[in-house]
């Protein structure tokens, strides 16, 4: 895509790291902030209003921001404003179902029908192939944002019951035999969600909030459908339409009903790089369903790009590992990663969608906060993954 967001320069704000930068003590081990702020740049060149990255690490907290979260009011990125983080709630709600798991409510390899009965027309289809994608559900998505704008202004303010979305996929031809082949799909997460419905009697809401959002003190993230609004401070996101040129959509407001639990939570920089971490080091899951997490397969041909449970592994060019999910809800592009041990994390965003010249911009954050100096080269050339798999269509939930 050629289409570009005019910003000025007046516009464009560069924030200071929070934390003084020190030696690396090993190659990688702090990021090259030079590098990162290179990568946002790329991003709001590539026509992003704004985009900001926060990486933690053992030697602190470092935030870089660029351009502006209100293309009206001008106000500049501010890393402390929640946003959409669109499919890193895949993670959530797997987190949330695997610790059904453990509670031994829920079986993985038992087939959803037997807590979920006639739901799914094959008995097959088990709780392990919608955590990892392989249910050969359909995306009803596809169809629903086949034309970008019109497809999200149609349900922008509508309410939609889980069955319904999962009616919508029935009526489209299966993708492949369950367990056959990975292939992204919305459906699988909104399934998740009616079995931790199911299973625990309460509102997805409510199971974040009590096992995920209380126990790590996460202050601004939150899961508020079908209310409208962001609360507090907050960073607006604009939609590019398929017309080159077009002007932008804001679509901050929005039920985000057509995603639910495969994407409609609302989180801040902070807040993802304190569950990432906390899911790697062990304090959200026992050993043995972490590892089941973490146990990957590959979602292309390029052997970079894996698929767990709710969790997407990349390889970087430097040899470091990082888990985590990413994420595109209208008007929002964001990246939550960390390395295995969780003593690294990185949270980017940037507040525009629809436009892949951007995500794959914002993907160079993970180079440049991750392997460091080493590869900033890389980082200049864009380095990155989202918009290159074959799995991640513009208008979808990813």
């Amino acid at each position: 895509m050629n289409r570009r967001l005019a910003l000025s320069t007046a516009l464009l704000a560069v924030m200071a790291a929070v934390a003084p930068v020190t030696t690396a003590h090993a190659a990688g081990t702090t990021p090259d902030l030079e590098a990162l702020t290179r990568a946002l740049v790329k991003t709001t060149d590539a026509g992003a209003p704004g985009a900001l990255a926060r990486f933690s690490g053992p030697d602190g907290t470092r935030t870089r921001a660029v351009g502006v979260r209100d293309r009206v009011t001008g106000a500049p990125m501010q890393p402390q404003a929640r946003f959409r983080i669109g499919s890193v709630t895949k993670t959530f709600s797997s987190v949330v179902l695997l610790q059904l798991v453990g509670e031994g409510r829920i079986d993985l390899d038992a087939s959803v029908n037997r807590y979920l009965p006639g739901l799914l027309p094959d008995d097959r289809i088990t709780v392990r192939h919608l955590l990892n994608h392989r249910s050969g559900l359909a995306d009803y998505t596809d169809e629903m944002f086949e034309h970008t704008v019109p497809g999200f202004e149609a349900v922008r303010n509508k309410v939609f019951g889980y069955q319904e979305l999962v009616d919508l996929s029935l009526a489209k031809p299966r993708t492949g035999a369950p367990g056959a082949a990975y292939g992204y799909s919305n459906t699988n997460f909104v399934v998740v969600g009616m079995l931790i419905e199911k299973a625990t009697g309460n509102p997805v809401a409510k199971e974040y909030e009590r096992r995920i959002i209380q126990r790590l003190r996460l202050r601004n993230t939150a899961y508020v459908h079908p209310a409208t609004r962001i609360s507090g401070v907050h960073t607006r996101g604009y939609l590019h339409p398929d017309e080159a040129g077009g002007p932008l959509v804001d679509s901050t407001e929005q039920t985000a009903s057509w995603a639910q639990s495969a994407g409609a939570m609302i989180s801040d920089p902070a807040d993802l790089n304190t569950f990432t971490s906390a899911l790697l080091s062990g304090k959200l899951l026992p050993a043995r369903l972490l590892d089941a997490m973490i146990t990957v397969t590959p979602t292309d041909a390029t052997n970079t790009r894996f698929y767990g449970l709710g969790l997407r592994r990349y390889d970087l060019s430097c040899g470091t590992s990082v888990y985590g999910h990413t994420g595109t809800v209208q008007g929002f592009y964001t990246y939550a990663f960390s390395t295995r041990d969780g003593r690294r994390s990185l949270a980017a965003m940037a507040n525009t969608s629809n436009m892949g010249e951007a995500n794959t911009a914002l993907g160079g954050t993970l180079e440049a906060a991750f392997c460091g100096k080493q590869t900033a080269k890389a980082t200049e050339r864009g380095f990155g993954f989202a918009p290159a798999e074959v799995d991640l269509p513009e208008h979808d939930v990813r």
